[in-house]
């Protein structure tokens, strides 16, 4: 794992910088949480943890939790 140390307003390149497959920027930070903006193209999907986790345990495609 890959850990960093971006302020607010730096981005992380995800991929090749010539041709990223997108972006994170850093776009506010407020006690412990942290605010992200990513830029990558819309097909790609993007989920926060716990709806991967209960995608991958319901893969007929319920996403309700149990």
């Amino acid at each position: 794992m890959l850990a960093l140390t971006r302020r607010v307003g730096e981005e992380v390149v995800i991929g090749d910088p010539n041709n990223p497959l997108g972006m994170i920027r850093v776009v506010d930070i407020h006690g412990d949480k942290v605010r992200l903006a990513f830029d990558f193209p819309r097909e790609t999907p993007i989920n926060r943890r716990e709806l991967a986790d209960q995608k991958k345990s319901n893969p007929d495609g319920d996403s309700k939790p149990e």
